[in-house]
């Protein structure tokens, strides 16, 4: 089985990538399943870093650098045209920070007898204490809410895209992934697609750590907010639809919480600004 990994990097040397660390230490090791590995490193920093692949030996790595910071979804279509070449039937798509694990890798890199409606193979992610992926996708608070266990999943479910093993064909499919969704709310739009298409999800039994900054608006810029805010409501406006009303009275309740709570009122304010021009829209049908 042909798989294509890439990790997206950003202001990080490779070799200081957390990621990139534990996979020189978890798959570097599996000797006999290299030859169908293909590595790509993308970097969105704006200087590039010096990096040498032939430095690893058995197994094909690619460093591109790009400056523009296009976000992460420029990424993963290159990394899907990568795999289309390569013949690979999955892509594993990675962030820089995710700390991966000898029990996961052995289980992506055994994955046998997968039924044809499974597109997308995902583990269990920790961020601190809490399991952050893959949450149900009917709640606009999923992490309030009862998690999947592991295993196939008929009821819908969304994960984040560290970590997570997307057949080609499917992404084929599609024709890729939604250049609409730059970097937020990509994996939102991923997921949603799998099941629209009448597709599933494979839990697996196993662990990831992962930081999710996003989820402290003490470390969340006025600027990074905004363009979470936007992807959020491109989402639920265009396909969420079903939710959107209900998300529009979770905002408001949002906008009270940031402006008790957050430090930075600007971003309270923001919130504000969204809710007057969403509360003249008409209400969306599913």
């Amino acid at each position: 089985m042909k798989i294509t990994m890439v990790i997206v990097l950003y202001k990080l040397e490779p070799e200081e990538s957390k990621t990139f660390k534990t996979l020189k230490q978890t798959l570097f090791l599996q000797k006999e399943h290299l030859n169908d590995i293909e590595l790509i490193l993308y970097d969105n920093s704006p200087n590039r870093y010096e990096f040498d692949p032939h430095n690893y030996k058995g197994i094909q790595i690619s460093y591109h650098h790009d400056p523009r910071n296009l976000g992460i979804v420029t990424a993963y279509n290159i990394a899907w045209e990568c795999a289309k070449r390569n013949g690979s039937q999955w892509l594993l798509l990675l962030d820089h920070d995710t700390e991966l694990t000898s029990a996961y890798i052995n289980e992506v890199l055994n994955l046998t007898g997968i039924s044809s409606e499974v597109t997308a193979v995902v583990p269990k992610i920790n961020s601190g204490n809490m399991m952050i992926s893959p949450m149900f996708s009917n709640a606009l608070r999923p992490l309030k809410e009862e998690r999947p266990v592991e295993g196939i999943q008929n009821q819908s479910v969304t994960a984040i895209n560290s970590g997570a093993l997307i057949r080609v064909s499917f992404l084929n499919q599609i024709d890729g992934f939604n250049t609409s969704f730059s970097l937020d709310f990509l994996d939102h739009w991923l997921f949603y697609e799998i099941y629209a298409k009448g597709y599933k999800v494979l839990v697996l039994n196993v662990s990831l750590e992962h930081e999710l900054s996003v989820m402290d608006y003490s470390r969340v810029s006025l600027d990074r907010y905004k363009s979470i805010l936007e992807s959020e409501m491109f989402f639920y406006r265009n396909y969420k639809k079903d939710l959107y009303s209900p998300y529009r009275i979770q905002l408001t309740k949002r906008f009270f919480k940031q402006l008790i709570t957050v430090k930075n009122k600007e971003i309270a304010m923001y919130t504000l600004n969204k809710l007057f021009s969403m509360l003249r829209e008409p209400n969306l049908k599913g």
